[in-house]
Order: structure tokens, then sequence, then C-alpha cells
């Protein structure tokens, strides 16, 4: 998917006029990830539905005495493929941005501190996945879609309001330069120009 984005999408976008910034593409990921959610929510309800075990899809049954599992629900696989499409979509969008943003914008004797706070950020996301996990089980994994979806969904609106105004800082962003402070030993400095500071 990602060079058909970067090769064709992008592209095509420009050339219709449409700036597609890096803003703009991380709140369109938040976006497409709650249409992700929100796609599971409603494939897992249908899953319930004609589940012959309705909404304990995923437990034991008895039968003649045997338990055993559950039928599956008669849903086409490619019908259940939909919120995973979404999903890669929506991490091309937003997660890939976040690297390339958070890389391309940052000075240079900071991009691994600026690196390392961005993936700091997605390990807070990972956490706040796990938290959810009481819910991923039956019968409650239609409201585990739902508050995910709720929750990228607020994200994604939060995060445009936040930082849309970075959009018009674009190019300066992309120009800065080493910070000021360089701290006083750094790779390559050598031991004389260091003694001649001093001096």
């Amino acid at each position: 998917m990602i060079p058909l984005i970067d090769h064709i999408l992008y592209p095509g976008l420009r050339k219709l006029g449409i700036v597609f910034t890096p803003i703009k593409r991380m709140t369109t990921g938040f976006i497409i990830a709650a249409l992700s959610m929100v796609a599971s929510a409603v494939m897992q309800y249908y899953i319930y539905r004609m589940s012959p075990c309705g909404w304990e899809a995923n437990k034991l049954i008895l039968v003649e005495g045997v338990k055993k599992a559950c039928p599956p629900a008669p849903i086409n696989v490619w019908a259940q493929c939909l919120p995973y499409i979404f999903i890669g979509i929506a991490e091309i969008f937003a997660n890939v941005t976040s690297y390339e943003y958070a890389f391309s914008k940052a000075p240079e004797n900071m991009k691994s501190l600026v690196m390392s706070v961005n993936l700091l950020m997605s390990a807070i996301s990972a956490a706040i996945g796990q938290a959810f996990t009481p819910l991923s089980d039956d019968p409650f994994l239609v409201w585990n879609y739902t508050v995910v979806a709720c929750i990228a969904m607020a994200g994604g609106v939060a995060f445009w309001f936040c930082f849309r105004h970075l959009d018009s800082d674009e190019d300066k962003w992309n120009m800065l330069k080493k910070s000021q402070f360089i701290g006083k030993q750094q790779p390559g400095l050598s031991k004389a120009h260091e003694a001649g500071e001093e001096a």
C-alpha cells in the first residue's frame, strides 16, 4: 500500500492542487483508524447476531453431552477484511507520517531524542490498548471496538485543533539548524580543540 500512496495518491492530489500536508495526513490516519474500529464493531455485532451461540460466540457448548466449540458465524471472510484494510491505511497516514515528521523537523543533534519521544507515544498508545483487554471477551467485544473508535476519533479531532497551525510553518520547520547548545563532549571533537576553548 505504501508505494501506491507515495507514487499515485500523493502526486495525484498535488496535480489536483490539493496540499496534503503531514498534519492533514496524520489527522486522516486517526479518522480512518476510527472507521476501522467502527467496521470492527459492526462486524462483531453481526457475528453475535448470526452465531448459533449468540453473544457467547467464543464459549463451549454441549453437543450430545460433549463440550464443543461454538460453530463460526456464516460471514464471508472478505467482509471481515475491511477493518484490516482500514487500519493498514490508517497506519500509513498516521504512523509513517509521524516518523517522517519527527525525524525531518528535528534539529540535527536532537533527532534521536525526538524519535525516542515519538516512539514513547506509541508505547503509551499500546498501554492504553492493553488497558482495554478485559473488554476483549464475549459479550463485550462490540463495546471494546466502539470505545476505541471513540478514542481514535476524539484523538484525531484534538490533534487537528492542536497542531493545524504547524502547516503554515512547514518550510520554517524543514530548515531547522543545529541547536545553539551543543555541549562540551561531542564525538569527533579533538582534545586540543577542547583545551583551546578552555584557555
